[in-house]
């Protein structure tokens, strides 16, 4: 079956690095502005009877991301596509999964279900925040994983001895399946979080005495969790400069203030969500594009 691959405005760049990794040209959607700021979206691509994948990545601003999605899908729809995936390379309210005090939404679910109410078939996400975010999905949703391209990059110049850190508890499977194909052991930094962006750190399991560190996330947001994995595992007696690794960075609020205070060797994120600007510090962005195609690979019909 004939694909047809789109790209809304969110990451631009990262649509046309799939579209090379897929050898798929991309289709013709303009999106535009009405003068009172509603959205003009115009499909210029033939659809009809096609496989469409639509890449928009759901960061900030992440209802004006999620509505152009919704948008771009109906007019998919409505112009004859036989099916249309929704590629979303960073998918926002994805941490909030859960309900702690019983008095906050679902907001994982009322994204999830907002993106599959209306003209979207299946959703293709990299490297959710939780797995379990899956369930909150009413369609087929694959998953994209970035961890063995962040493998093989650090692999190149991990030095020995070295630990791979999980900065909580949240973090652990990630950071076991990040350490299994280069043999490291795993220690994990019991933390307590006192608000968004405040986290205090109170003790480490496993032994990180003498050893490099390799600190693994699903994601940077404002640093805080990262500031205070870094410098527990530290007056542990690791080694520094520290490697952090993590799905997507997305260094809001004061991010890139508190890690240029850091002692980092490097610190390695997908380019899942567009970044701008000198970062101030050692920063080094993978490419995701090889995980998405493996995963749309996956999904089309021959």
């Amino acid at each position: 079956m004939r694909t047809v691959l789109l790209a809304g405005s969110s990451h631009p760049q990262l649509a046309q690095e799939l579209s090379v990794a897929l050898g798929v040209p991309l289709g013709p959607c303009r999106i535009e502005r009405f003068p009172d700021g509603e959205l003009d979206v115009s499909l210029e691509a033939d659809v009809r009877g096609a496989e469409v994948f639509v890449v928009q990545s759901l960061h900030a601003p992440v209802g004006e991301h999620l509505l152009e999605l919704a948008l771009i899908a109906d007019v998919c729809q409505r112009s004859g596509a036989a099916s249309v995936t929704a590629v979303i390379p960073y998918l926002g309210y994805a941490r909030q999964d859960r309900r702690v005090s019983g008095r906050e939404p679902l907001g994982a679910r009322v994204v999830a279900e907002l993106i599959t109410a209306g003209r979207v078939d299946r959703v293709v996400c990299l490297d959710l925040h939780s797995r379990a975010v899956e369930g909150c999905f009413p369609r087929p949703m694959e998953h994209a994983d970035a961890v063995p391209l962040l493998v093989e990059h650090v692999r190149a110049t991990l030095t020995l001895p070295a630990v791979v850190v999980s900065p909580d508890l949240g973090a652990v499977k990630r950071a076991e399946a990040f350490a299994r194909p280069l043999g490291l052991p795993v220690a994990v930094v019991h933390k307590q979080r006192l608000s968004g962006e405040e986290v205090k750190a109170q003790a480490v399991v496993g032994d990180v005495a003498g050893r490099h560190v390799v600190v693994v996330d699903d994601m940077i947001s404002t640093g805080g969790t990262l500031v205070a994995a870094v410098e527990t595992v530290l007056a542990h007696g690791a080694k520094g400069p520290v490697t952090v690794v993590a799905s997507h960075g997305l260094f809001v609020g004061p991010a890139r203030e508190r890690l240029a205070r850091l002692p980092l060797a490097r610190l390695v994120v997908t380019d899942s969500v567009p970044f701008h600007g000198d970062a101030g510090f050692p920063l080094e962005r993978v490419h995701a594009a090889p995980a998405l195609a493996a995963a749309i690979r996956r999904l089309r019909v021959e």
